[in-house]
């Protein structure tokens, strides 16, 4: 795996180990000493996805995957079975992971209410992940114009909250899980409060940019922001999602991490707004307040071709957000 320009040319973002289990009485080894000849060794994380029990063999960089993918595939030929979390299974199968666009979240159960604040104190958190292990990387991300990564606070009705990442770039899942895995289970401290982590990461989605490529073409599209979302429009703040300021916010950030044979062109956007019910929210950061609009709003594009690129671009939108300080909670997009 090689960088160019910023961006990983090819490679693998993760490499899935698929667990069945066993109760046959049979020889076995603990899964952390299962992969003994790889250097470094790699940290092991329990993966959520629906279905299955799934295990991650994490390296604190990406471009490691190669020669850990041979290891593990020499060792599923032996077929030894391997002891996790007080049980016993045998190894079903591998999966490598290619996706560069991922949202993935992590239960945190906090021992007060956090903060309306707590968006930079994830951030930060994030970062000290990625720098415990990839220093350089954490560095190079400080200084982008455009981050590519979002991170927000999840609130469901329930009392349920999940810190959730979203990652544009296939080499930051291996730094950010490494860095986070002395975590799962344990404390933090969010904004001042202590939280609990859940031990498992769950996998909400993974795309390649070439699957968004191809999505069904929607000539009206429903966005649903679920935090505050602006733009900045001749210095000064827009909270109004004008559809040439969402797609364009959403074109430029495509451009930043995609295949340069998938780049969009320039586009005179000349869509409409059908219908919104958006309302104006003020999220509190250190710094002061951030002014945004949330709630949903529909688009309309008489024009097939910039139909087509907006619906890629409303698929991008889970996994990138829109608009501003989406990697302190603001903008956080979906289709409906």
């Amino acid at each position: 795996m090689e960088r160019v320009e910023g961006k990983v040319a090819s490679g693998l973002a993760g490499v899935n180990v698929v667990l069945r289990f066993t109760d046959a009485s049979v020889p076995s080894v603990p899964l952390q000493q299962w992969l003994s000849g790889v250097e470094p060794e790699p940290v092991w994380v329990s993966l959520q996805d629906g279905g299955g029990v799934r295990v991650m063999p994490v390296l604190p960089r990406a471009t490691g995957y190669g020669a850990l993918l041979q290891q593990v595939q020499a060792q599923v030929g032996l077929e030894t079975a391997v002891s996790w979390l007080g049980r016993l299974y045998t190894v079903a199968g591998v999966e490598v992971d290619r996706c560069p666009l991922r949202v993935i979240q992590v239960p945190v159960e906090s021992e007060a209410s956090l903060p309306p604040t707590v968006g930079r104190a994830l951030h930060g958190q994030c970062f000290r992940w990625l720098a415990a292990a990839d220093p350089d990387l954490a560095v190079g991300l400080h200084g982008q114009e455009s981050m590519p990564l979002t991170v927000t606070l999840i609130r469901a009705k329930s009392g349920e909250q999940w810190l959730r990442v979203g990652l544009l770039r296939s080499d930051l899942l291996a730094p950010l899980l490494w860095g986070m895995s002395g975590d799962l289970g344990g404390m933090i401290t969010l904004a001042g409060v202590n939280c609990r982590l859940g031990r498992f990461v769950q996998l909400v989605e993974a795309r390649r940019f070439e699957e968004l490529m191809a999505v069904p073409v929607q000539r009206e599209l429903q966005l649903r922001l679920f935090t505050p979302t602006s733009f900045k429009l001749d210095g000064y703040v827009q909270p109004f999602l004008l559809p040439e300021l969402v797609f364009e916010n959403l074109r430029r950030r495509w451009n930043g991490v995609a295949p340069a044979e998938l780049a969009i062109g320039p586009v005179v956007w000349e869509g409409l707004t059908a219908a919104f019910e958006l309302k104006t929210r003020a999220l509190r950061m250190e710094g002061g307040s951030e002014i945004g609009a949330s709630g949903w709003v529909r688009y309309c594009f008489p024009d097939e071709e910039q139909a087509r690129l907006a619906t890629i671009l409303a698929h991008f939108a889970f996994f990138a957000g829109v608009g501003r300080k989406t990697a302190m909670g603001m903008g956080q997009a979906r289709l409906m």
